[in-house]
C-alpha cells in the first residue's frame, strides 16, 4: 500500500493573492528607505524595538470596577506595560446598570461604568501619570468616560499634559460588524459623529499627549473581511475624520500625529506582515500627497494590534496558543507599537488570570528569547514580503478609490454598502471553512474527537450583577440632586442649540455634578426627541 503524500492544496493568501512557488529578483526590483524614513515601510523608528519594545497592552475589564482594578494590578505585576480597558455592552450603549434593558448584560463583556466614582475605583492605586491607558468606548459615551478620567486626574493633582493614552472615540467601528442597527438604535448617529469631533477638538487643545481617536480596524476584520478590506476601510474612515477636522479649521499637522489605529494580526503570517508595512506606506503617502502634511510625525502610522480571535476554536482550545503566538509574531515582524495577545480560552469566556499571564509571557518570550526584535524590519528585502507589500498596497489604493467615489467611508456606512461588503465577506469565510478551502486544524481537518476541553473557564461572581444594580440605584438616591438636575438641563439646552456648541465642557460639568452615564446621554437623546428601547 502506497503512503499517501500529504501536501497543501490552497496556495492563496486570505485576501485571495496567489503565493508563487518561489520568489526571486524578477518579482521585486525596488529599493527601500531605512526604517524611520519616509514612506516608513520598514517602521516608524530607525532603531524600532532596539530603542523601545512594543507596549504589552492586554485588554481587560469585567464585572465591577473593583474587580477590574484587581486584574489591572495583576497584569502590571507580571509585566504588562500599558492599560487597555473595555467596558460592558450597557456602558457602550449609554445605559446605566439599573436600566431594565441593560441588566442582563451588566459586567459580562467588560467593566460596568455608570458613575464618576466607578472611574476612581477602577484606577485606584494606579499611577495614571506613569502608565498609558486605552479607553475602549465610542462617542458620545466616550466623552463621558474621558471626562471622568480627566476629572480623576484633576482630583489627584495631575496636570493633563502628563497624561498619555488613547480614547477609541470612533462612532462607527466599535461594535463588531459594524451593523447599522448597533450604531443607530441607542443614539442619533449624526450627533454621535459630531460629539466625537467635539472630543477630538477638546483633546487637541487641552490634553497634548493623548491620542484623539483610535480607528478600530480590528473589529471590522473580526467579521471575516480580508486584510485588504481591513486596511482600505480603516484608511478611508481615517481620511473622513481628517477632512472633518480640517473643516473645523485645524491644520493637519496639529492633529494627525495623534490619530492612532487598532489593527488585527491574523493567521496568514506573511500577508499580515506585508499588510502592516503597506498600511504605513499608504498612510504616509496619503498624509503627504493628499492632505499636504509637513510634519514628519504626521506621516508616521501608529497602530496597536490585537491578535485575531476569529480563527480561535472551542474545539481543542490549546491549539489556540499556537495560533495566538503566530499572530503575535506577525505583529512584531510587522513593526507595530502595541500588542494584545488574545487568550487561548476566548472561544469560551473572558480570559482567566492564567490565560492572561500566558498572553503576556508569549510576548515576553518573543521579545527576549526569539531575537526577532534585535533588528528593525527583519523581513525587509525578502522578495516574497516586498512583492506582497507592493501588491497589497496597490489593492488598498484601488478599494479606497472606490470608497471615495461613493462619497467616503462614513457615507458608504450610512447607505449600507459597508455592511453589505462585510456580510459578503463573512459568508465567503464561513463557506471556505465548510468546504475545507481553509484548513482549521482540529475542526475541519485532523479532528481528534469530541472530547470536552479541560481548561479553566472564567466565571463571574454569582451576585455581581445584583450588587452592581443595587449600587447604581443607591448612588442615585444618596447624591445631591439639585446640581445634577441643573447640569443635565444645561446639557439638554445646549444640545438643542445645535452644531456650533462643543459639548465636552457641559458634559464634564454634568459628570462633576454627579450625573451618570445614562442620565447625560438621555439629556442629549431627549433634546433630539430620540427614543431608546425599554
Amino acid at each position: 500500500m502506497r503512503e499517501e503524500i500529504e501536501r497543501i492544496t490552497n496556495y492563496r493568501s486570505q485576501s485571495g493573492i496567489e503565493y508563487k512557488e518561489y520568489y526571486d529578483s524578477s518579482d521585486w526590483k525596488g529599493s527601500l528607505s531605512p526604517p524611520g524614513e519616509y514612506p516608513y515601510t520598514r517602521g516608524i523608528h530607525r532603531d524600532m524595538y532596539r530603542g523601545r519594545l512594543w507596549t504589552r497592552r492586554q485588554q481587560s475589564g469585567f464585572g465591577t470596577p473593583k474587580e477590574s482594578n484587581r486584574r489591572i494590578k495583576y497584569l502590571l505585576s507580571i509585566g504588562q506595560t500599558g492599560i487597555n480597558m473595555d467596558v460592558d455592552v450597557a456602558t457602550k450603549t449609554g445605559l446605566d446598570a439599573d436600566y431594565p434593558l441593560a441588566q442582563g448584560d451588566v459586567g459580562l463583556q467588560g467593566t460596568s461604568m455608570s458613575t464618576y466614582e466607578d472611574m476612581k475605583e477602577l484606577y485606584d492605586g494606579i499611577p495614571i501619570d506613569k502608565v498609558s491607558s486605552t479607553l475602549i468606548i465610542q462617542p458620545p459615551y466616550s466623552v463621558v468616560t474621558m471626562a471622568q478620567y480627566l476629572l480623576m486626574a484633576e482630583e489627584r493633582g495631575i496636570p493633563w499634559d502628563r497624561l498619555t493614552g488613547t480614547i477609541m472615540n470612533c462612532a462607527i467601528t466599535q461594535y463588531v460588524g459594524p451593523t447599522l442597527q448597533s450604531n443607530m438604535t441607542f443614539f442619533p448617529f449624526d450627533l454621535s459623529i459630531k460629539i466625537g469631533y467635539d472630543l477630538m477638538e477638546y483633546l487637541i487643545e487641552q490634553v497634548p499627549r493623548w491620542n484623539i481617536i483610535n480607528i478600530n480596524a480590528y473589529n471590522m476584520r473580526e467579521t471575516g473581511i480580508d486584510a485588504v478590506q481591513e486596511a482600505a476601510f480603516s484608511m478611508s474612515l481615517a481620511a473622513d475624520y481628517i477632512k472633518g477636522l480640517l473643516e473645523r479649521g485645524y491644520d493637519v499637522d496639529r492633529f494627525a500625529p495623534r490619530i492612532a489605529f487598532f489593527s488585527c494580526a491574523h493567521m496568514d503570517l506573511f500577508e499580515e506582515v506585508a499588510k502592516l508595512r503597506a498600511m504605513r506606506r499608504v498612510w504616509a503617502r496619503m498624509l503627504k500627497e493628499r492632505f499636504k502634511a509637513k510634519n514628519s510625525k504626521s506621516l508616521t502610522w501608529r497602530t496597536a494590534v490585537q491578535t485575531a480571535a476569529l480563527p480561535l476554536t472551542a474545539r481543542e482550545p490549546l491549539n489556540n496558543i499556537v495560533r495566538a503566538t503566530i499572530e503575535t509574531l506577525a505583529a512584531v515582524l510587522g513593526g507595530v507599537q502595541s500588542i494584545h495577545t488574545t487568550g487561548y480560552d476566548e472561544a469560551y469566556s473572558l480570559p482567566t488570570e492564567e490565560s492572561h499571564r500566558l498572553s503576556v509571557r508569549t510576548q515576553q518570550i518573543i521579545a527576549y528569547e526569539s531575537k526577532v526584535a534585535n533588528s528593525a524590519d527583519p523581513l525587509g528585502g525578502s522578495y516574497l514580503v516586498e512583492s506582497l507589500t507592493d501588491e497589497i498596497e496597490e489593492k488598498i489604493w484601488e478599494l479606497m478609490k472606490v470608497i471615495e467615489e461613493k462619497g467616503g467611508f462614513i457615507n458608504c456606512y450610512k447607505e449600507g454598502w459597508v455592511e453589505d461588503k462585510i456580510n459578503e465577506a463573512r459568508y465567503r469565510y464561513a463557506e471556505a471553512i465548510e468546504n475545507n478551502d481553509i484548513t482549521v486544524v482540529g475542526v475541519n481537518r485532523f479532528e481528534g474527537g469530541d472530547e470536552e476541553a479541560t481548561i479553566n473557564i472564567f466565571r463571574h461572581e454569582e451576585d455581581m450583577q445584583r450588587k452592581r444594580i443595587e449600587y447604581v440605584k443607591e448612588y442615585k438616591r444618596k447624591r445631591n440632586q439639585e446640581p445634577v438636575k441643573r447640569a443635565l438641563e444645561n446639557v439638554y439646552r445646549l444640545t438643542r442649540k445645535g452644531a456650533d456648541m462643543n459639548m465636552v465642557g457641559p458634559i464634564m460639568e454634568a459628570v462633576r455634578a454627579g450625573a451618570t452615564m445614562q442620565e447625560i446621554c438621555d439629556a442629549m437623546r431627549r433634546a433630539c426627541n430620540f427614543q431608546i428601547p425599554k
